[in-house]
């Protein structure tokens, strides 16, 4: 990769991560969901306390998933994928062809997040293991997770998610 390109991408990390911490400083959370998201909208819990809603596409079916991002030029800053499979089992990702800066979150199918991935490079062929049952996989900017303090332990809602008991 040449020098310009990954000065660009260092760039752009380091503006959306300062953008994104004077929102949550101003806010106290990150609520970018457009109200009329005609999407599906997760919410992303730490307990009780409400940590962000995001307004992302679903993909259910096995072409969906598999082409996920790829090929697309941006992503909104409440904007993202979920990527939702039938039964928990054990899954991989990778950057082919996406060159949008990820975060990856990984849940079971209670929406317990069990695994974060920060910062997936752009382009990369490289496979990202999510761990064994996992249901429920969304891709956000990268640099929320880390602005947003979304971790492991944390839980998902969204009306694709099973109920908790």
């Amino acid at each position: 990769m040449e020098l310009h390109a990954v000065i660009k991408i260092i760039w752009c990390k380091t503006s959306a991560f300062i953008f994104v911490n004077c929102i949550v400083l101003l806010t106290g959370q990150l609520s970018f969901a457009d109200p009329k998201c005609n999407r599906e909208e997760v919410q992303i819990y730490n307990g009780l306390q409400l940590k962000a809603k995001f307004c992302v596409e679903i993909a259910i079916s096995s072409e969906e998933r598999q082409r996920g991002l790829m090929f697309r030029e941006e992503l909104g800053l409440g904007d993202g994928m979920m990527f939702v499979y039938d039964q928990p089992q054990s899954v991989s990702f990778w950057m082919k062809n996406t060159s949008i800066p990820l975060d990856i979150i990984f849940a079971d199918s209670n929406g317990f997040i069990s695994k974060v991935f920060k910062n997936a490079v752009p382009f990369s062929e490289a496979a990202i293991f999510g761990g064994h049952n996992v249901q429920y996989v969304i891709e956000i900017n990268a640099g929320l997770t880390e602005a947003l303090d979304i971790v492991a332990g944390n839980f998902i809602k969204n009306i694709m998610v099973a109920p908790m008991n």
